[in-house]
Order: C-alpha cells, then sequence, then structure tokens
C-alpha cells in the first residue's frame, strides 16, 4: 500500500513541520507540505500563500496525491512514533477494510465518549467512531474517489469545517469502517488561529448544497446519534455491544 503524507504548515508553526518532515521522510518515499507561511518559503514545499486556510491546503494536497493511502498531518502536533502509526494504519485498514483510520488525539472536541460506537471489534486498541478528527488521518484512494464522483463545490469554503464530516459520511455511505486506534496518542495544542463563527456558516451554507444522503449522515454524526450510525455498520469482524 503505498502511503503519500500532507503536512500542512502555516505561521509559528515552521519548526514543527520540519521535524514532522524529516521523520515521516525516513518512513515514506513521498513527503508533500504544502505551506501557507510567506516568511518561510522553502523550494520544495508547496507554497500556496498566506492567504490559504484548509480549504485551499487540502483542495491543493487532493490534486497532487499519488498513492493508495493519503495521510493528512497538522503542522502544528507532535509525535515521536510515525513508523508504528503507518505500519498500524497498513495493518487496520488491511484488517477491516476501513475507508478512514486515525490515532487518538490528546485535543480534540470529538472525545472517545462522543464518538466511540457501541460495537466490539477483534482488537481492543480498534474502534469504531463516528469522527476521528481531522488532526491526523489516513483516507483510502476509494474514500477520495468517490468523493470527486459526487462534484461537492467547496470553493466558498476557506477556513474547511466540513471536509472531515463529508468523508467520514461517505465511508458509512460506501459500507467503509472509520476506525480509531488508541494504541497512538498525538499531541495537539488548544488553539485556533480563525473566526470560528464563520467557518461555521460556510459549513451550514455547504451542506445545505450537498445531496440528501449526505445531509442526513452528517446530521447524525454531529449530533451524536449513535444508534442510527451503528445501524450502517455491517461487516463480520465487528459485532453490537
Amino acid at each position: 500500500m503505498k502511503i503519500h503524507p500532507f503536512i500542512f504548515n502555516w505561521k509559528n508553526q515552521f519548526d514543527k513541520t520540519c521535524k514532522i518532515e524529516k521523520s515521516l521522510k525516513s518512513v515514506c518515499d513521498k513527503v508533500t507540505v504544502i505551506n501557507s507561511d510567506d516568511d518561510h518559503r522553502i523550494s520544495h514545499w508547496v507554497n500556496v500563500g498566506e492567504d490559504a486556510y484548509f480549504t485551499k491546503q487540502f483542495t491543493t494536497a487532493l490534486n497532487l496525491f499519488d498513492g493508495d493511502l493519503f495521510l493528512h498531518v497538522q503542522g502544528d502536533v507532535e509525535y515521536n512514533n510515525w513508523q508504528g502509526l503507518i505500519d498500524d494504519s497498513i495493518k487496520y485498514i488491511n484488517y477491516y477494510d476501513a475507508g478512514i483510520y486515525a490515532p487518538n488525539i490528546d485535543y480534540t472536541w470529538w472525545i472517545s465518549k462522543l464518538v466511540d460506537l457501541p460495537l466490539k471489534t477483534h482488537h481492543e486498541n480498534i474502534k469504531v467512531v463516528s469522527h476521528t478528527d481531522e488532526t491526523v488521518w489516513f483516507i483510502t484512494k476509494d474514500i477520495i474517489d468517490s468523493f470527486y464522483k459526487r462534484k461537492i463545490d467547496l470553493s466558498q469554503n476557506k477556513f474547511g469545517w466540513g471536509w472531515d464530516l463529508i468523508m467520514l459520511s461517505i465511508c458509512f455511505l460506501n459500507k467503509k469502517l472509520v476506525i480509531r486506534d488508541y494504541n497512538h496518542k498525538i499531541t495537539h495544542p488548544k488553539h485556533t488561529n480563525y473566526n470560528k463563527d464563520l467557518a461555521e456558516l460556510e459549513l451550514k451554507i455547504i451542506t445545505e448544497k450537498m445531496d440528501g444522503d449526505l445531509q442526513t449522515i452528517i446530521n447524525y454524526i454531529r449530533k451524536y446519534n449513535k444508534e442510527k450510525l451503528k445501524s450502517l455498520v455491517k461487516h463480520e469482524k465487528i459485532n453490537n455491544i
């Protein structure tokens, strides 16, 4: 399985991004940094300019993606076992036929109590979840291909709220598992540097334009409707609790 990692860099994250890039390059053949910090325009990075926020970075990454498994890493995280995480991503994606796999994040809105579905896997560290968080996550090529087939217009969604919900919903609709690995915990700071109210408004606008089936699943995820989401999971290696 060919993994293509993308690291998103922005102002004040340069040192962390460089450290992540060096670590991932020791594991993967190809690593791409999508950079929106004009003070650090490295020649081999993809420099998209400081007016670019998450959607511009994520769209650029998807357009450059060349592999079987898309890895997205936010540049403000810290972790010391990328080799183990990547090895486990391949192991568990293959075992569970998952569409999205992610580690645990030490600071996230999508905490275990809210997202773990009442389903039992064959591994204690693996939980089927409604949401993985998009700080560090792996997405399979077939889910990305399904996203493109939907022809969803996110051009007016500058701050990027909704990308996670769309990809997750496509997984549920495609009968692919969304899994979180609690053996890996990523360090992530407790702050944002953008307007959350505007990001929420952008999400509302794009959601209203989506197909009805996507709107339904997104509503289940945002309202933590575990029973509805559980009913969509059909897999021989998953059992109800």
